[in-house]
């Protein structure tokens, strides 16, 4: 009788809650902006990318590059969901949590450092999903440098 109640018991439990995001302290907008205009010719070439292809997936607008010190780099406005609290809830356990310019973040990447993922929260609803392949001296090291001039240069909002 005993082993029964334990296992009701347990079969009644709720599923843990899925892992909460920081806030967003200085949020900056996505809404209404093209990918590929996140960075202009300056930075581009700095980077060593090309003029960048628009296209959409299943998070949004997004542009793709290539360039001499990556395979590829792709930056996906995520402006249609819960941000990045809704892009957590879909990450596995090799997803590390970081901060990018003050700005919460995902990290995903391979071992020896030719793919690389980043989710950024750049507003309670609105997240930049940037990913590089073969990137210079590494690709997360790479999409770092590329995310830092596309932050600064995203509107402040309220």
């Amino acid at each position: 009788m005993a082993t029964l109640l334990v296992t009701v018991g347990c079969a009644g439990e709720p599923p843990p809650p899925a892992p909460t995001v920081p806030r967003v302290e200085s949020p900056r907008g996505l809404v209404g902006i093209d990918p590929c205009t996140l960075l202009d010719e300056t930075a581009r070439t700095g980077l060593g990318f090309d003029s960048g292809v628009p296209g959409t997936d299943e998070f949004g607008a997004n542009c793709r590059w290539t360039g001499v010190h990556a395979e590829s780099a792709q930056l996906t406005a995520f402006t249609s969901g819960d941000g990045l609290q809704e892009l957590a809830e879909d990450r596995d356990s090799t997803t590390s949590r970081v901060r990018l310019l003050g700005y919460p973040a995902l990290e995903t990447f391979t071992a020896r450092g030719e793919f690389c993922r980043y989710d950024v929260g750049v507003a309670q609803d609105q997240a930049i999903v940037a990913t590089m392949r073969s990137g210079r001296p590494d690709s997360c090291t790479a999409l770092q440098e590329l995310l830092t001039v596309v932050i600064t240069r995203l509107p402040a909002t309220d």
